[in-house]
């Protein structure tokens, strides 16, 4: 997971209005109904990294961490649009039955803080499983559409 921490940095997702970086990379771009085919290349190790996100704005950007077979999904507050996520997917979490817990990879935000909060919300949930509840944030948390269009990073 440390590999995480310096390409978060690097290639995650920003917040698109941010004059001072407004740069993120991208793979390729899919809807949300193509995320179990990406999900599919993380699981047979044909990505770079043991992770991969999805944004479509730089705001609503949710990273799926393969840890040992099973899939985790990531939140970073990289800016202030952000924080107020972390509260509204704690909550989807706990009315899910999902455990969540808050880290650091020692980002610095795009805010006044020192590192960039991150909740990790524990699935442990299988391909099938992680698709659908990217699908569901996606929809409930973030209020993106079937044909919202996803640059998959890093």
């Amino acid at each position: 997971m440390g590999i995480l921490s310096g390409f978060l940095s690097l290639f995650g997702c920003r917040n698109r209005t941010d004059n001072t970086e407004n740069v993120v990379q991208r793979a390729k771009q899919i809807e949300i109904a193509q995320l179990n085919g990406e999900l599919t290349l993380l699981e047979q190790n044909k990505t770079e990294f043991d992770f991969i996100g999805i944004t479509s704005n730089g705001i609503d950007c949710i990273y799926f961490v393969k840890e040992n077979g099973k899939f985790q999904i990531e939140f970073e507050a990289m800016t202030e649009n952000q924080i107020p996520y972390m509260d509204k997917l704690k909550s989807f979490a706990n009315q899910n039955g999902y455990e969540t817990q808050m880290t650091t990879y020692g980002n610095r935000p795009n805010y006044d803080a020192k590192e960039a909060p991150v909740l990790k919300i524990i699935t442990n949930s299988n391909l099938e499983k992680t698709t659908e509840i990217g699908q569901k944030i996606q929809k409930d948390i973030f209020n993106n559409r079937a044909e919202t269009k996803y640059d998959v990073v890093p």
